[in-house]
């Protein structure tokens, strides 16, 4: 089995949060407990990330892993032209019942995207959230958003970022807080024993999960231009849902441990006129 092939077996037995939420996969109460997730954790901060300043009907965007949907709904809703894919069917059946269940439409379809089944300039908008560094071949993924972009379009990627708590000097420290402090984290029950930075970067999104990989800034910039144009760049998700209770995470202390210690870079690009 090839290495895409083990990314895509994982995913479409683990669909993503299918670890978190107990409700039936793809149910409205399902949807309900993914947006609150994302909404009140992972995106607390940055919610106006994936707004396109210069937005106007109908310009078309790809979601590059669009996973259960989130984002491929928020563009949907707002009408943009939107076209999805993911590696595993199984999110691509969660996107779609996503978007029925709220009257929208999108071209949500099964693809790699270390090979796009695109035309060259076919997007105004690229965008990828926490998907590029789960594929074997980031850089070839990487080229691939930036060919099916039109030139002057528009991309937003996550990727995982190694702040501070991880990397080498400070691994001591991190691994004593991850098994002092982590709650006993749903099909993360090796993360509080990772025996280094990138072993916890792999199995964040699942104990056996095959493929996961931190940059610092960096080594992203470095892997995004050229050919991409850096426009900027923040960090945020600081997981407060997997702190202990006695933690209090009330609006202003996570705010700051999402900019100091997030786990994602959010990245603005451009691709240049031609």
């Amino acid at each position: 089995m090839s290495e895409i092939d083990t990314v895509r077996d994982y995913w479409e037995n683990h669909p993503l949060y299918s670890y978190e939420i107990k409700h039936e996969l793809g149910s409205p109460s399902f949807f309900k407990d993914l947006d609150r997730l994302r909404i009140e954790d992972v995106e607390r901060f940055c919610l106006s990330f994936w707004d396109f300043s210069d937005f106007s009907k109908g310009k078309s965007l790809l979601d590059i892993g669009c996973g259960p949907g989130f984002l491929t709904r928020h563009f949907a809703f707002k009408r943009y032209d939107v076209s999805a894919i993911d590696l595993s069917q199984a999110a691509v059946s969660l996107t779609r019942k996503s978007l029925e269940l709220c009257g929208l439409d999108a071209d949500v379809r099964q693809g790699n995207a270390e090979d796009l089944e695109f035309k060259d300039n076919s997007f105004d908008y690229v965008i990828s959230s926490g998907v590029l560094h789960h594929t074997p071949d980031t850089r070839k993924a990487i080229l691939e958003a930036y060919r099916v972009l039109k030139p002057g379009g528009k991309a937003k990627i996550t990727l995982y970022y190694r702040n501070i708590l991880l990397r080498k000097p400070f691994w001591g420290l991190t691994r004593f807080l991850a098994k002092n402090m982590l709650k006993n984290v749903p099909g993360r029950g090796l993360l509080a024993g990772a025996q280094d930075p990138e072993e916890f970067i792999r199995i964040y999104d699942g104990d056996v999960n095959p493929v996961g990989k931190g940059y610092t800034l960096g080594e992203a910039k470095r892997m995004l231009s050229p050919p991409f144009i850096w426009a900027s760049s923040e960090v945020h998700f600081f997981p407060a849902r997997f702190m202990p209770h006695w933690l209090p995470l009330n609006r202003p202390i996570h705010r700051f441990l999402d900019s100091c210690f997030g786990t994602l870079l959010y990245i603005d690009l451009v691709k240049t006129e031609r």
